[in-house]
């Protein structure tokens, strides 16, 4: 029996699953083309029974990875989209058009991870956080830029030199390379922080802190928060999805 294939299609990475519960692969796809990178990495994978595709990325680049996997397998995959409600959670967003499909298919992933209540962070190419209440209320979050594009900002729009020096320190600066990442990953932290503080005091739920996205390993040594790293977060939450009736 052929196993289904999840896509998780980024900004800037590919992460896909072969099979329920396998483990995620993942792949930078940069600006060349994508049939190069798709040649290398899914040349020899066997046909997969259905495909399921989760995309963020530009409409050329979704529009590229579906052509291949029509040529390569005869399979046009089934495009996952966000709906004011699914798998036990309600979307926040007062337009659920808008709210990114990689957020919400992590949403419904942390809701099975942790059902009391979640705050989830995803270190990519944007840094998002999102929190989820106890009742599967997706309440709504913030959007910042990811770390490589806070250091790459900095540097384009000031004197700042990001490549001079090391980080060494885990709580000052002591040269401009090791201000600015401190900088950025504190900030990061403070967000996270502020986030699980404000929604026990309001009394909201005690939510757990799930990491997620190709940066979070940067966030991690600052964060005092007892939290969860699952890199395959988005993928676990497609299969979560999928299972639903009427899929």
């Amino acid at each position: 029996m052929r196993a289904d294939l999840f896509i998780d299609l980024g900004n800037s990475r590919i992460k896909w699953r072969l099979g329920a519960g396998q483990p995620q692969q993942a792949v930078e796809y940069g600006n060349g083309p994508l049939d190069a990178v798709l040649n290398d990495v899914w040349k020899k994978l066997p046909s997969p029974e259905h495909i399921w595709l989760a995309s963020v990325a530009p409409d050329r680049i979704r529009r590229a990875l579906q052509s291949w996997t029509s040529r390569a397998w005869g399979v046009i995959p089934h495009v996952v989209t966000v709906q004011p409600e699914a798998c036990g959670v309600s979307c926040g967003y007062q337009d659920p058009g808008q709210l990114g499909v990689d957020r919400w298919m992590a949403i419904i992933a942390a809701h099975d991870v942790c059902p009391g209540g979640a705050c989830v962070v995803d270190c990519g190419t944007a840094t998002t956080l999102d929190v989820l209440d106890s009742n599967g209320r997706h309440l709504g979050g913030f959007i910042l830029p990811g770390v490589t594009m806070m250091r790459r900002i900095l540097a384009r729009e000031t004197g700042l030199n990001p490549a001079l020096g090391v980080t060494q320190s885990m709580e000052w600066g002591n040269s401009t390379a090791s201000c600015i990442d401190l900088g950025i990953y504190k900030s990061v932290v403070s967000l996270i922080e502020q986030s699980v503080e404000r929604l026990q005091a309001a009394g909201v739920c005690d939510p757990g802190v799930i990491l997620t996205g190709g940066a979070c390993s940067l966030i991690k040594p600052h964060l005092q928060l007892a939290h969860e790293h699952r890199d395959a977060l988005v993928l676990d939450g497609m299969e979560t999805f999928v299972q639903e009736p009427g899929k």
